[in-house]
């Protein structure tokens, strides 16, 4: 678990395991031959309870941490890179019911991609979905959000992807996506913010949203101790009876993360309110999710400094983006706020060197800053048999 990443070996032992046949279509993408969330939507509405793993009320707090191993004089060795947290809050109503099933089917480009931007970094995904709680036609969806853990390896992102039950009601307009809002701007806990950064938020929709934030609801989605959970997380100032206006919101979800709006088949402009809470830097259309993997990595490799703007174009080519796609995408891309993670690195008050990366040597799991680079390091030092240490907890704590 602490070294281990994503892999297409282990992504074609997962699916296989979960009886996933894929076919390969012309462009070299991959189309699964079954519906798979099949077995997520019968085991969920059979027992009217989400798998644990993409529950939001197990385990409220989102996180994404180093992943370290003990060393026998005590101190902490990162074992893979810097952590990145990326998630996704996609929309799966009405025409976007099949969002799932391509985001299975993209997995592996998803992975690839990003890593692909993230040199020497550990991309942690936590891929999530959304609903609508207020169905026109009187049958809400009966999990309107869908929140995994950030994962890095192929097992445990596939185990996921395939226990998200998107359930295609909704009118298209407007649905909920301000609970994964929420849950984005509260509810996690990142490396990235500790270190006076940012992770990556998207949220991928066709449609507008309701203008409420219920607190029966959201006892609903994340259990009626979150507002203990929202205190220990930092948020003591949100209560029941005190909920943000959706201008602080999403002002907090932007101080947290990278957020941006990604517009499916339609301008951001039809999109209600949405405008009022993403500035044009941070709005891209898409004619449809197929080239989800390759725009989202582009976003980040933008925003990290490592993909030039003269080279967007030639990446969402060779990462098999459709000529529509790239031709909505890629005014969005180009206002995208380049190397703004640098300009946060620089300015960052915790940082007292350069960003923490594989080998480097921590007094405590907790700590921001190594106490020695992995040049410095000899590599015959000794590892502590026992199991590895992920963040502040052992590798168990997802």
């Amino acid at each position: 678990m602490g070294r281990d990443t994503f892999t297409e070996h282990d992504f074609e032992k997962a699916t296989a395991e979960k009886g996933i046949v894929f076919t390969e279509r012309g462009d070299g993408s991959l189309r699964a031959e079954c519906d798979v969330s099949r077995n997520a939507k019968e085991e969920a509405f059979s027992s009217s309870k989400l798998h644990p793993s993409v529950d939001p009320a197990v385990m409220v707090i989102r996180r994404s941490l180093p992943r370290f191993e003990q060393l026998d004089d005590g101190t902490y060795r990162m074992t893979v890179g810097m952590p990145i947290d990326v998630e996704d809050s996609c929309d799966t109503t009405g025409s976007m019911g099949d969002n799932v099933q391509r985001r299975m089917e993209g997995l592996v480009n998803t992975y690839q991609a990003i890593s692909e931007v993230l040199p020497g970094c550990d991309p942690q995904l936590a891929l999530g979905i959304f609903g609508d709680r207020h169905d026109v036609d009187g049958k809400p969806d009966r999990f309107p959000l869908q929140r995994p853990q950030f994962e890095m390896t192929a097992g445990k992102i596939v185990d996921y992807v395939a226990h998200l039950v998107p359930e295609g009601g909704g009118a298209d307009s407007p649905e909920d996506p301000q609970y994964a809002i929420f849950a984005a701007a509260y509810l996690t806990d990142t490396f990235t913010n500790r270190c006076g950064l940012k992770g990556y938020h998207f949220l991928i929709t066709d449609a507008a949203f309701h203008d409420i934030l219920d607190p029966s609801a959201i006892e609903e989605l994340f259990g009626k101790n979150v507002w203990n959970e929202l205190a220990e997380n930092g948020h003591s100032e949100i209560k029941r009876n005190s909920l943000p206006t959706f201008n602080e919101l999403f002002a907090a979800l932007h101080r947290r993360a990278h957020a941006f709006l990604i517009s499916v088949g339609r301008s951001s402009d039809s999109l209600g309110d949405f405008n009022d809470y993403y500035d044009f830097e941070h709005r891209i259309r898409i004619s449809d999710t197929n080239c989800l993997p390759a725009v989202e990595a582009a976003v980040i490799g933008l925003t990290e400094g490592t993909l030039q703007p003269l080279d967007v174009k030639k990446f969402l080519e060779d990462h098999q983006v459709s000529s529509y796609n790239i031709y909505d995408a890629l005014p969005g891309l180009m206002k995208v706020p380049f190397c703004a993670q640098r300009k946060l690195e620089r300015e960052s008050k915790v940082l007292t060197g350069p960003l923490p990366k594989k080998g480097d040597i921590f007094a405590n799991k907790t700590d921001v800053n190594p106490i020695r680079r992995a040049e410095d390091v000899s590599t015959d030092v000794d590892v502590l048999p026992t199991e590895d240490t992920w963040g502040e907890d052992s590798g168990d704590w997802l």
